[in-house]
């Protein structure tokens, strides 16, 4: 696998640090809060579709409430 140099603020390098898990490399520990992040992303979008989705359940249910109410 190639690697790569990148440059990092001191600060950030220090962040990195205090996160870092033991015997963890930098590239494990971008690779876990790039994974952390990809999930907490996706549970938001999966949130935001079951909320959209339930309030079209919601309308559906309103307009079949309604259709059954005729006499």
């Amino acid at each position: 696998m190639e690697t790569t140099t990148i440059k990092v603020y001191l600060k950030t390098k220090h962040t990195l640090d205090d996160i870092k898990q033991e015997q963890e490399t930098y590239d494990q520990v971008i690779s876990r809060l790039v994974a952390q992040t990809r999930k907490k992303n996706l549970v938001k979008e999966l949130i935001e579709a079951y909320q959209s989705k339930a309030g079209e359940d919601r309308k559906t249910a309103q307009e079949w409430d309604a259709a059954s109410d005729v006499k």
